[in-house]
């Protein structure tokens, strides 16, 4: 009943779609130039929706990406969840206001506006710029394994399939309460070709769900942005932070899609060593521990080292420990100066790489010439100011 109530609604306009190019061209000149733009775009959108309806596809997906490779088998969503995990992906992430204050790309920017305030008003306005920043980099996307797909067969019928020629999809429209669990918990039913009823596939579930209750930003089919192509050209401009959230947007968590092009964009910070333009952003927090989880870590740990980040080097030690050790093992030390030390020594110890060796080596010769104790007051005084400034 619901695909022919939808039929019935739209078959004037696929009656209009088999016009032939002359009659339709014919047609659109009796009108005004923005109707034409308006009736062009009409029939453009219930083109893709009758694509969908239909099973048809546009392969845009990063096939020649390599497949992600967690160790193990496990989940890593239920560690990465681990409140005390997501306190140290705070602390090392920190709150960068001068990433705060970039004017983002727009169509309509917004004029900056200049004001002499007093001191007292100048900290409120920095506590609430440190509070909102804060929640921001809280909402990073989560780190989890690629869902499985969806094979449930509910009926088969093959005396219906000679009169099947496409197959029909069938999804609750009815309103829903929770939209944040709407694609979870919409039924969303395929008769294919063949007379088998079953469950749609995930593709087919965000493709329809999509048209029915539509999410800002993302598109039904995926943009060819996503392609390698034009992936690498994006990242070539170091735009990292801008096209995590455009997959944030367009993909789920699960999705193999966003897990992978994610990765890829982590590998390649990781092979350029341009850690510091996530840093102070809510996607900080994934790519560390996305190295920690493959043990690829020494780059970034040497990165912090450099910077005279020791707190935030020792954050991302105690993080792999934290992960492929036994709850039992993996507890942590007070940071004092004595077991700061002790710690970066053992690490740098185990790196075999004599040329990896040498610079962690000079790395921390640097730290001492300017004195441990002092580095790691200044460490600690920037992150008090950031506590200071949330609990105002």
């Amino acid at each position: 009943m619901l695909f022919h109530g939808i039929f019935k609604k739209y078959s004037k306009y696929i009656y209009q779609l088999k016009f032939t190019t002359y009659e339709a061209t014919w047609k659109m000149c009796s009108l005004s130039h923005s109707k034409v733009l308006l009736t062009f775009r009409r029939l453009s959108c219930l083109r893709s929706q009758i694509l969908v309806l239909r099973g048809v596809t546009q392969d845009v997906s990063s096939s020649t990406f390599k497949r992600l490779k967690l160790p193990g088998n496990k989940d890593p969503l239920p560690v990465f969840m681990e409140e005390e995990v997501q306190s140290i992906l705070n602390r090392i992430t920190g709150v960068d206001l001068k990433k705060a204050a970039e004017i983002q790309p727009t169509l309509k920017p917004n004029k900056p506006v200049f004001k002499v305030i007093p001191e007292k008003e100048l900290r409120r306005l920095q506590a609430e710029a440190v509070k909102t920043q804060r929640i921001q980099i809280e909402q990073r996307p989560p780190f989890m394994s690629p869902r499985k797909e969806i094979n449930v067969e509910l009926a088969r019928n093959p005396e219906i399939a000679p009169v099947m020629t496409n197959n029909l999809l069938f999804i609750d429209t009815s309103a829903y309460t929770r939209p944040e669990r709407a694609n979870k918990d919409k039924a969303v039913i395929v008769r294919d070709t063949e007379g088998t009823l079953r469950k749609a596939k995930h593709d087919e579930r965000e493709r329809a769900i999509q048209i029915a209750f539509p999410v800002k930003g993302r598109t039904v089919f995926p943009s060819h942005f996503f392609s390698p192509e034009y992936l690498q050209n994006a990242l070539e401009n170091c735009r990292y932070s801008y096209v995590l959230d455009k997959v944030c947007v367009q993909y789920e968590p699960d999705d193999p899609e966003f897990i992978r092009i994610s990765c890829h964009i982590f590998d390649h910070i990781l092979e350029r060593g341009e850690f510091d333009f996530l840093r102070g952003t809510r996607h900080f927090g994934s790519l560390v521990f996305y190295l920690a989880l493959c043990r690829r870590d020494r780059p970034l740990v040497l990165d912090m080292l450099q910077r005279h980040l020791v707190l935030d080097a020792c954050d991302v030690i105690q993080l792999v420990k934290k992960i492929h050790t036994p709850k039992e093992q993996s507890k942590f030390l007070p940071y004092t100066t004595k077991t700061i030390q002790r710690t970066l020594e053992k690490y740098i110890l185990k790196v075999t790489n004599q040329e990896e060796n040498r610079k962690f080596n000079e790395a921390m010769e640097n730290i001492k010439s300017r004195g441990l104790s002092e580095v790691i007051e200044v460490n600690k005084s920037e992150r008090d100011l950031i506590e200071n400034y949330l609990k105002q």
